[in-house]
């Protein structure tokens, strides 16, 4: 009897097998599922951060229901995904130029100048969480640039137009101040609030006066020209003329020392005229009276 129910057990068996198998891929199945399921849901609601080379980026995260927005302290730097309720805010991390133009700047004579410079900022890489956190998204617009350009203001009205204009050691130094004062500037705003930036440096392109002022130093420029020409004209005019003062005194103490009249020293000065005329030469001289003899040859 035992021998021959054995054969059904071991049927029944492994259909218990196999059926058991067959559900190993069904168990599998549902992680999957679920597993695709979060991340289609994930594409739909979350989105990523994927800072470029020059870029870090700042998290500000939202709660979904109560709470405060606040700033992850940790930059981002690579790509990130985040929740649908966080922004990201991207900083350039390499040396940036601003640029700066000023109208009618007065200088310490009133004279109205137009004044391009520009500034060599970087912000502090890996430290950009405090920069959003300290100073906000226009960090720039509302700490940096109104401060520039009041001090830019505040030197050019010390100087002299012309040295800005055209004096190098002035301007280095007029450059040097502006840099020194944005600096300490900074240092005493990161002593409340670590202001993660670094100026680098600042430099004048540019001093002219304005349009109208411009105008006007040139039609000065042009009176000053002209009054330095007519009166190096009247010197010259001067000095020929007392030059020929001297020649006449010359030649009246010429005729006075070899006994000569008014006639024979005119001819004598004819005769250094021919001489002196190319192709002309006095081969024979003769007579001494009033009507000499001569013999022009030409050459």
């Amino acid at each position: 009897m035992n021998m021959q129910q054995k054969p059904g057990n071991q049927r029944e068996g492994s259909n218990d097998l196999i059926l058991y198998n067959m559900n190993i891929p069904k168990k599998l199945w549902l992680p999957a599922m679920a597993l695709a399921g979060i991340l289609i849901v994930s594409i739909f609601f979350f989105s990523f951060v994927n800072p470029s080379y020059d870029e870090e980026a700042a998290l500000k995260m939202k709660p979904i229901f109560f709470g405060n927005t606040r700033v992850d302290d940790e930059p981002v730097n690579a790509i990130t995904l985040i929740a649908p309720t966080t922004t990201a805010v991207y900083f350039n991390i390499l040396p940036q130029k601003m640029q700066f133009q000023f109208d009618d700047l007065l200088s310490n004579d009133n004279t109205p100048l137009d004044v391009n410079m520009y500034m060599i900022i970087q912000v502090k890489k890996g430290q950009t969480p405090d920069l959003l956190r300290n100073y906000g998204e226009q960090w720039f617009e509302n700490f940096i640039e109104p401060y520039f350009r009041n001090k830019v203001r505040e030197y050019v009205s010390s100087c002299s137009p012309f040295d800005l204009m055209s004096n190098r050691e002035v301007l280095a130094e007029f450059d040097n101040r502006i840099k020194q004062s944005m600096r300490q500037y900074v240092a005493s705003l990161s002593r409340k609030a670590n202001f993660p930036i670094d100026i680098q440096q600042v430099i004048t392109d540019r001093v002219m006066p304005n349009k109208e002022q411009l105008e006007e130093m040139n039609k000065t420029a042009a009176s000053i020209q002209a009054k330095q020409t007519q009166e190096k004209r009247a010197e010259m005019e001067l000095a020929r003329a007392k030059a020929e003062r001297n020649k006449a005194v010359a030649d009246k103490a010429y005729m006075t020392e070899l006994n000569l009249s008014p006639a024979q020293f005119i001819q004598l000065r004819a005769w250094d005229v021919i001489e002196k005329k190319n192709g002309a030469n006095i081969d024979v001289l003769i007579g001494g009276g009033e009507t000499p003899m001569w013999n022009i040859r030409r050459k």
